[in-house]
């Protein structure tokens, strides 16, 4: 069984998951850029496609969290995209094993 919520985490809840800082973006500047962002990169997939969406991957007590930003009821990926949310999930995984916590 899996954990979910249908509201977004706020901004103490993030902090715990990803840390102060992610390679990318620290947790402030993440906060307004998880969710949709208007964008249609790979074109529409559907006629209910809202496009582009960034999402946040951590780890907290073991548990892998995936950050959607938003309610998000399905996510389409590339072969690529979905690729390298495989390598991520595996390396979170692995490392929620060893009791290692690190953000992406």
């Amino acid at each position: 069984m899996a954990h979910h919520g249908s509201a977004p985490l706020n901004d103490s809840e993030l902090a715990k998951l990803f840390g102060q800082r992610s390679p990318e973006l620290d947790v402030e500047q993440a906060l307004g850029k998880l969710g949709a962002t208007g964008k249609f990169p790979e074109g529409k997939l559907t006629d209910r496609d809202e496009g582009e969406i960034r999402i946040a991957i951590g780890q907290r007590d073991g548990k892998i969290v995936i950050d959607f930003g938003q309610p998000t009821a399905w996510i389409g990926f590339t072969a690529d995209q979905a690729d390298d949310l495989a390598n991520v999930l595996h390396k979170h995984a692995t490392e929620a094993r060893r009791g290692e916590a690190r953000p992406t």
